[in-house]
């Protein structure tokens, strides 16, 4: 399906009395002034806007861009795609875009499935994009390729903990900064919050990244840049030690919670907490301001706390092959970005033209029309000059105070510059998948957990192997930021 919109002639009112006074002049007055042109700086491009279906996009957008067309001179052709043709994405983004070039919207799972044929967003010129106002570790770790911007990021949904503030106070508690002292508030749910109880999203969809953002704390140490495969031989990572201690992490805690687990979202987590029947869980907030959904009914009289994922005082330095202590004592709490989420990048015409249209579409959809382009749909806090009004994105349960403390948390989690993007390489969907039936095999009563672990170690190896070694490594490399090998050997 697409849709074009063209520049409209917008006529100008003239005043009779004022016509006359500029022709006539008066006794005494300066000469006249040269009369100035309005220009359109893109006259005769065509930008192609490349979106994906399942957004039904608002008809707000309609006249956003109706408007830039007329201030711009360029026409916009909206093409939209399907969630089967996802997959064929990347084919697609090679072939040649309008004069103005193309701006893509785009899942952020599939940034290293197309990240070759995006331009680079630091050296836009005058565009008006300000990349550096992307949260450093969103920035330098998820959306960046040999060390240059690709991609603004739009959704990038990240895992917090809520907590019952009002029933930890009255206990004497505090919030669990660690994946050992979150433990604890397990052990003694029934002491702090009798009848209560503790869920994690460990739905089909989700239990991949649930392990994954876990185990980070124990496998992602500052010294290792790569935490899935290794930097130089691409072998698989996920049965190192600090993953095993992940997942025995993971189930001690899932034996305190209900056989209902395997079904929870994070939206339903999020539920179950706002609404009185859990003291303790992991989720997110909703990323639309969507009021077609139910609202959430809050339990009368109770008091939400949200705080990072908890982190941990040890990790495994794969350099060292021993397990090492946070630096100064402290707690090492890597994020986890990039199983889902959605980012906006553009494709140049064969030219490259840094005057294309497409580089001041991005930036008026992206940051000067942000907020009116972006009010009904899905968005998460991704930038600095963001916190301040993220926490009233959306009304639906938390507190204007419990609010920000989640834009807090999630910030905190971004600027990290030790976040982790979540398997930044080509077949992230086959590798997220065979995540997936490792975390339901452990789920399964009576399986090995080590030998379930062993198995998805064998599914990673084989999409390596299937994908070639040496591409596969030069994807590594890029899907982490790094500079190529080319780059890193120029003066």
């Amino acid at each position: 399906m697409s849709r074009c919109f063209v520049a409209r002639v917008v006529p100008v009112a003239v005043f009779l009395p004022m016509v006359c006074l500029l022709q006539c002049g008066c006794p005494g007055s300066a000469p006249r002034a040269t009369p100035t042109t309005n220009t359109v700086p893109f006259r005769g491009q065509e930008v192609e806007l490349r979106i994906p279906r399942s957004l039904g996009l608002p008809a707000a957008w309609d006249v956003l861009l109706q408007e830039w067309s007329s201030q711009s001179g360029a026409t916009v052709r909206v093409a939209e795609y399907s969630a089967e043709e996802e997959s064929e994405l990347a084919k697609s983004l090679q072939q040649e875009s309008g004069t103005g070039g193309r701006v893509v919207l785009f899942p952020l799972n599939r940034l290293s499935e197309i990240d070759r044929v995006l331009a680079p967003l630091d050296f836009g010129g005058g565009s008006g994009l300000d990349t550096k106002d992307i949260f450093k570790g969103l920035r330098e770790r998820v959306v960046s390729r040999e060390r240059s911007v690709v991609a603004i990021p739009i959704v990038t949904p990240v895992l917090v903990c809520y907590f019952r503030r009002d029933l930890l106070k009255a206990a004497g508690l505090k919030p669990p900064e660690t994946w050992e002292a979150y433990q604890t508030l397990l052990d003694t749910l029934d002491r702090w919050a009798p009848g209560l109880t503790a869920v994690e999203p460990l739905a089909p969809d989700h239990r991949a990244s649930l392990f994954f953002a876990r185990s980070l704390a124990f496998a992602k140490h500052p010294e290792n840049y790569s935490v899935w495969f290794d930097l130089e031989t691409g072998e698989s990572l996920v049965q190192s030690p600090g993953f095993v201690e992940g997942l025995a992490a993971a189930q001690r805690a899932w034996q305190h919670m209900p056989s209902t687990v395997s079904d929870e979202t994070p939206a339903t987590c999020r539920r179950a907490i706002l609404e009185g029947r859990a003291a303790l869980t992991i989720g997110y907030e909703p990323a639309s301001a969507d009021r077609t959904s139910p609202q959430v009914k809050r339990a009368a009289g109770i008091d939400i706390g949200v705080c990072r994922l908890p982190g941990s005082k040890r990790t495994f330095n794969r350099n060292s092959q021993r397990w090492e202590s946070a630096p100064g004592g402290g707690i090492h709490a890597p994020g986890l970005c990039g199983a889902t989420g959605l980012a906006m990048g553009i494709t140049l015409p064969s030219t490259g033209s840094k005057d294309a249209a497409a580089w001041n579409l991005l930036a008026t959809l992206t940051e000067t029309q942000f907020e009116s382009a972006w009010i009904t749909l899905p968005k998460t806090p991704c930038r600095e000059s963001q916190v301040g009004g993220a926490s009233m994105w959306n009304e639906d349960g938390l507190t204007a105070e419990e609010a920000s403390q989640y834009v807090d948390a999630v910030a905190q989690t971004l600027r990290d510059p030790q976040l982790v993007a979540n398997l930044p390489v080509p077949q992230s969907e086959a590798l997220h998948a065979a995540g997936t039936r490792f975390v339901t095999a452990v789920l399964a009563e009576g399986t090995n957990a080590a030998q379930a672990l062993t198995t998805l170690k064998a599914e990673f190896d084989k999409i390596v192997n299937d994908i070639g070694q040496d591409n596969f490594r030069t994807a590594h490399r890029r899907g982490l930021g790094l500079a190529s090998p080319s780059q890193l050997s120029s003066p």
